[in-house]
């Protein structure tokens, strides 16, 4: 439920709402605007008193029922998109990013290199994958602890801001003191209690779409996310798979548009893995833009051929820039700015 209270209510009446909202059994979350103040009352309705009777108190304009399950990640609750920060670098409302990096970090002198070409473009936000989870167990899983010294090295010497995927409860706590955002990857966006550790790390999430996650599900794995404290959450839709071949999944870019009807909460593309070829990764990255999206998240090596994941899909570093620069117009075609 939403509690709409009416212009420049008191300070003292909110709190008062607030202690009400609890007894009654839910837990207050209070957005504050300029003129109004909302609260959404977070909790089960069916087992819990009706907030309807809250209508009685003289600060309270209204109480408006929200029916979908993902109530603090709903339009409802938050009305204006929210802006998600990155150490500094915006994403949402209006604010774009282009995140950028290898499929996962394979030594030194790769993501030394990556980042150094990457940052030279105006890439603000690096991918910095230690732990790569691996349809075969032989394939390369990452370099996993001994990345973290090369993260943390490299990141120090370009002071660029960095994300990182999260397999596991275990990895969260020396995972999230080197990173600037935590990523959930599409085979974990479903895992409940690892959404709710990631969420307690204090860091915004990068929350990718399964790959056969219904809208709905996907945003209600973002719930997870905000209702745990989460301070920031962008959705990723990344490709789902379906009976085509052409492309590795297919980037559905009617769910970005979805996702940006119901929900608050910034959206971004990773083309890469939806085209899983690297010719298709630009058209793709520009066909998201169109659709709304808030950002990209593109793969990229300084010597795919090299590569050992995803190499087809990756963009040689180097080359970024120009990958770059034919985005920008669609960006700012798109009403966005980046960077």
């Amino acid at each position: 439920m939403i509690i709409v209270l009416k212009p420049h209510t008191a300070p003292a009446a909110i709190e008062d709402v607030k202690k009400h909202i609890v007894e009654l059994g839910y837990e207050p979350r209070v957005i504050q605007g300029v003129e109004r103040t909302v609260i959404a009352a977070v909790g089960d309705e069916l087992s819990h008193q009706s907030l309807e009777q809250l209508k009685g108190m003289s600060c309270i304009e209204n109480v408006v029922p929200i029916q979908k399950r993902y109530k603090l990640a709903s339009r409802e609750f938050h009305p204006k998109d929210s802006v998600v920060s990155v150490r500094g670098h915006k994403i949402g409302g209006g604010h774009f990013q282009v995140i950028a990096g290898p499929c996962s970090m394979e030594s030194y002198e790769q993501f030394r290199q990556s980042t150094a070409d990457l940052v030279g473009c105006g890439v603000k936000i690096i991918r910095g994958m230690a732990y790569k989870p691996r349809t075969s167990p032989y394939d390369f899983q990452g370099l996993g602890e001994k990345a973290l010294e090369i993260l943390a090295a490299v990141k120090k010497e370009f002071n660029v801001a960095v994300v990182t995927e999260i397999l596991a409860p275990s990895q969260v706590e020396p995972l999230a003191d080197l990173s600037d955002m935590l990523q959930i990857g599409a085979r974990n966006s479903q895992n409940y209690h690892l959404l709710e550790v990631v969420a307690k790390a204090g860091k915004p999430v990068l929350l990718k779409r399964g790959l056969a996650m219904y809208v709905d599900e996907w945003l209600s794995a973002a719930e997870y996310l905000l209702v745990n404290g989460c301070p920031g959450v962008i959705l990723c839709e990344r490709g789902i798979r379906t009976f085509e071949r052409a492309t590795r999944n297919t980037l559905d870019l009617g769910a970005v548009a979805v996702a940006k009807f119901d929900s608050h909460l910034p959206v971004i593309v990773d083309p890469s893995h939806a085209a899983g070829v690297a010719k298709l990764v630009l058209p793709l990255a520009k066909a998201g833009i169109a659709a709304g999206a808030d950002g990209l998240i593109i793969e990229a090596h300084p010597n795919p051929v090299n590569a050992m994941s995803d190499a087809a899909q990756q963009i040689p570093s180097a080359k970024f820039g120009a990958l770059l620069d034919e985005l920008k117009p669609w960006i700012t075609l798109a009403g966005r700015e980046l960077g």
